[in-house]
C-alpha cells in the first residue's frame, strides 16, 4: 500500500481483491485502475472521481508525480 498525505488527509493507493488498485480515502474506494502507477497519475491528474480531491486541481503545491513520490505503507 501507499499514501501521500494530503491536504485533505491520507490517500492511499491499495491492491483490490480483484487485482486492480485503488484510491482509498476515508474508508471509500473512489475508484480503481489496472496498475498503481496508473492510479497515482489520477491522483497528479485530479481525476480520481473523489470529488474532494478532484476540486483541488491547481490549487495544491508538491502532488506526487508519480508513484516513485508515494510512502509506501
Amino acid at each position: 500500500m501507499w499514501v501521500y498525505r494530503s491536504p485533505i488527509g491520507n490517500l492511499y493507493i491499495q491492491r483490490q481483491p480483484d487485482g486492480s488498485y485503488g484510491l482509498l480515502y476515508h474508508g471509500t474506494v473512489w475508484e480503481s485502475c489496472s496498475t498503481p502507477e496508473a492510479q497515482a497519475d489520477d491522483v497528479y491528474l485530479h481525476v480520481t472521481n473523489c470529488w474532494e480531491w478532484d476540486k483541488l486541481s491547481g490549487k495544491v503545491a508538491n502532488v506526487p508525480r508519480d508513484l516513485s513520490e508515494w510512502e509506501i505503507e
